[in-house]
């Protein structure tokens, strides 16, 4: 397994673990199963907030984890990377649109602007775990 095979495992698993520790009680709160703990906006901020931290923490010890092989770490994209990042990017981006035309289509049905917003973020974790999912997949089929 290639090193940017591997960064994009780690991505994918953090995104999931912090887009379920967010979107689970924020969702659950809609439902009126589970209550958003500190309320709405504080959470959101606590969370993104840990995300931005979180995620370039775990990436570092990730790189520093492959000091062993440092000659794959600093080669170039190849044209088969460079491929996977593309096709990545748009099923993300197709993802991302229709994400963002459906949360915007919940204002116009009766959402708040705070619902709206959790919408809108959800598709953008969406779109993101598209995109690396994708890459993933597009690794693990040998492409």
């Amino acid at each position: 397994m290639s090193f940017r095979e591997k960064l994009t495992w780690l991505r994918l698993i953090a995104l999931i673990g912090f887009g379920g520790a967010y979107f689970g009680p924020v969702f659950g709160s809609y439902l009126g199963v589970a209550d958003v703990p500190g309320g709405s906006f504080w959470w959101m901020i606590y969370c993104v907030v840990t995300l931005f931290i979180g995620l370039p923490i775990a990436t570092t010890i990730m790189s520093l984890s492959a000091l062993r092989n440092p000659r794959e770490v600093q080669s170039p994209k190849d044209e088969r990377d460079r491929q996977i990042g593309l096709l990545g990017s748009r099923t993300g981006f197709y993802v991302l649109v229709v994400g963002v035309i459906l949360s915007m289509l919940t204002l116009h049905m009766g959402a708040r602007i705070v619902q709206m917003v959790n919408y809108m973020l959800f598709a953008l974790l969406v779109a993101e775990l598209s995109r690396l999912g994708t890459a993933v997949f597009l690794y693990r089929r040998g492409w």
